[in-house]
């Protein structure tokens, strides 16, 4: 390749290279073939030029505008020399040196990229196995929306696409239609948006469910599984679940989708967890979800105080590194010592993990941590306006400020946020004024 015929070529850089190059703000889906598998990208291009590629939502890679340039060539077919004449009229004072080693990196990225591996879709970015240090999040990469009418999704799985928000988790609740939860992956998976569902095993086991989500395009299922002992996890997800979540994981994997255990953290379970990760890892499973069910009330309670809470957590991030698991972390959940265990649990928590927010059938946007506080509305105002708001600039500052303490032996479930203080957990399900402060 011949980058000598560019150098004369470098004019002024442009108040906007994106647009000389054309590319818009927003989100573009890719499908690449990579030994034999498919390979979802994503490509979102934030107004500020900068943008991140994701890879089946598994793995990511933030890119300087630049970088989303080369990216974009590189996904959308186009050989060295037309990139880096692009790059050519956009940029200027870069040596044909510099544009040769910038290509061929980013095309080292996308091939790595191409093959991650059966990863749960959506790592969580504060996490040290993804980076030393947490990446801003000026947009989130994924949105946790309960199950609801398609009038109520399909305007707001547009919305998700038309933001750059590309990952939608739906949470199935307790006894979902089929045709409306089979019709939100049908939709999401037309956007070209990755999908994933949480449910409780007996409620997935209806009839043809998994089946049908299988065909609509499922990405992952995500699937409550509370303990090893079938008395512990049957007590608290319903008679019978525990012998149908055994059953379907592997149904799961024979339907080429990807199943997560969810773990619920609490006193019972967490007497059996080094087991219960055991048995997951002896079926095969790889992907593991755990967020604790955490009190500051003083005296016995079903809830894990938040000395247990660390104490569970090195537990779980040994056992899990001993087994061969990948074990994400969301933030803990208050314990609402008026509501059942077992409900709170079957429900799970407010959304799965930092880079994720919670939003209602109705457009409203909740922070992942802190109480139920609506930050804004998604089917009426962009997310830049969202996230210029009161409550997610508190959000931030408390996710971004140094909570590490000395005691914690470099946790990651300490990566965000110090799971001691309450104020970094996930307060309450609706909007309780009494409970706002």
């Amino acid at each position: 390749m011949n980058f000598s015929r560019f150098v004369k070529r470098f004019r002024p850089v442009l108040a906007d290279p994106l647009e000389r190059a054309g590319l818009r703000p927003g989100l573009y889906h890719y499908q690449r073939e990579a030994d034999g598998t498919q390979t979802r990208f994503h490509l979102r291009v934030d107004p500020s030029g900068a943008g991140l590629l994701l890879a089946n939502a598994t793995a990511a890679a933030w890119l300087a505008p630049s970088g989303v340039i080369i990216a974009k060539g590189i996904l959308d077919g186009d050989d060295d020399d037309l990139i880096a004449e692009r790059l050519a009229d956009c940029f200027r004072d870069v040596s044909f040196e510099v544009v040769a080693e910038d290509i061929r990196r980013v095309r080292r990225l996308v091939a790595t990229l191409a093959a991650p591996g059966d990863n749960y879709p959506i790592i969580n970015l504060a996490d040290p196995t993804f980076t030393p240090q947490l990446v801003p999040l000026g947009k989130p990469l994924s949105a946790d929306v309960p199950l609801a009418s398609p009038d109520q999704l399909v305007p707001l799985l547009d919305r998700l696409w038309d933001q750059g928000i590309p990952h939608v988790r739906i949470v199935a609740g307790a006894a979902p239609r089929a045709d409306q939860l089979v019709g939100a992956i049908e939709r999401a998976e037309d956007l070209g948006l990755i999908a994933g569902v949480r449910i409780r095993a007996m409620d997935l086991a209806e009839g043809d469910l998994l089946r049908r989500l299988a065909l609509a395009g499922v990405d992952h299922i995500d699937l409550l599984y509370l303990s090893v002992s079938a008395a512990v996890h049957d007590g608290l997800a319903g008679p019978g679940d525990h012998s149908r979540a055994a059953e379907l994981m592997d149904r799961i994997v024979e339907n080429e989708v990807c199943p997560v255990a969810e773990l619920g953290l609490v006193d019972a379970t967490a007497e059996t967890i080094d087991e219960t990760l055991e048995a997951l890892a002896r079926r095969g499973l790889r992907n593991v979800a755990a967020y604790a069910v955490a009190t500051t009330e003083p005296g016995p309670s079903p809830a894990l105080n938040a000395r247990e809470l660390i104490q569970t957590a090195e537990i779980v991030e040994a056992a899990a590194d001993r087994y061969g698991l990948r074990c994400l972390w969301y933030p803990p959940v208050r314990y609402d010592p008026d509501e059942g265990l077992a409900a709170q649990l079957r429900r799970g928590p407010r959304c799965s993990g930092d880079h994720a927010v919670r939003i209602e059938p109705d457009g409203r946007v909740i922070p992942a941590r802190g109480p139920y506080r609506v930050a804004g509305n998604l089917l009426a105002q962009p997310w830049e306006e969202i996230g210029r708001s009161e409550v997610f600039r508190a959000y931030r500052e408390r996710i971004e400020s140094d909570t590490r303490c000395d005691d914690c032996p470099g946790l990651a479930l300490c990566a965000a946020d110090c799971p001691r203080h309450p104020a970094g957990w996930a307060d309450g399900w609706q909007e309780r004024p009494g409970r706002l402060q």
